[in-house]
């Protein structure tokens, strides 16, 4: 918990998280990409922007959480990265070969002119034939139905940590993430709102960006898609 009382999901992230399958298959895009500029959009505590950085690639991060930078500002390896707190009109024209929106951030863009005004400043960030690749969640695999406590509960210490599905209007679907410290009895609740996006719409506002789609798949191995697969991961390029 911070000082208010609230609990501190920005210092929790990461272990509330471990083990990210998708940091995997995003370093190996980029490395396959040849990336040597790259960009975070949604960068959270920088867990997968830190691990895209090296020697001979650069890297910026942006985030419109002041709380999740000033965590990844403070990891090993953060003085490689460039952090960035606001929006996607952040980033520098021109200024990357390679561009990642993950941890499901694509989905927090609920209003289409909203995802559209991204898409478009990802699209001048990158230089002719860049890569940007990012993920949603497959809406028929209907992920929101196994967000209850008895599916999602996880511990950060001894705090309990869970989501709650609170209602589904498709394309949208509001969950609670709620926290519950047994040695006091405080509890918090946060709602958010997301967006699960068809295939067929997330190409299609690519497209209508300017982008060409080069790979779909279906999960983290790079299944090709079916009907249930659990994402939706798009692999796309600047012409």
């Amino acid at each position: 918990m911070d000082p208010s009382g609230r609990f501190d999901f920005a210092a929790a992230y990461d272990e509330l998280n471990p083990g990210r399958d998708d940091h995997l298959f995003y370093r190996s895009l980029a490395d396959e990409a040849g990336a040597t500029r790259v960009l975070d959009l949604g960068c959270g505590t920088g867990t997968l922007t830190r691990a895209l950085a090296a020697p001979g690639r650069a890297a910026v991060g942006i985030d419109p959480d002041a709380s999740m930078l000033g965590v990844a500002r403070e990891q090993p390896g953060a003085a490689l990265v460039d952090w960035r707190l606001g929006h996607s009109d952040r980033a520098d024209t021109g200024s990357a070969d390679f561009a990642v929106v993950t941890g499901h951030a694509a989905q927090v863009f609920r209003d289409d002119e909203e995802w559209a005004r991204a898409l478009a400043d990802l699209h001048r960030a990158l230089v002719p034939g860049g890569v940007l690749a990012f993920e949603s969640r497959n809406p028929a695999a209907r992920a929101w139905e196994g967000w209850t406590r008895a599916e999602t509960l996880r511990f950060a210490g001894p705090v309990e940590f869970w989501h709650e599905t609170a209602w589904v209007s498709l394309p949208l679907v509001a969950y609670d993430t709620l926290t519950r410290d047994p040695r006091t009895g405080a509890e918090t609740s946060d709602r958010d709102i997301l967006a699960f996006r068809e295939a067929a719409a997330l190409v299609r506002s690519l497209e209508d960006a300017g982008f060409s789609v080069i790979h779909e798949y279906g999960d983290w191995q790079r299944a090709t898609p079916a009907a249930d697969s659990p994402e939706i991961i798009l692999v796309a390029q600047r012409p």
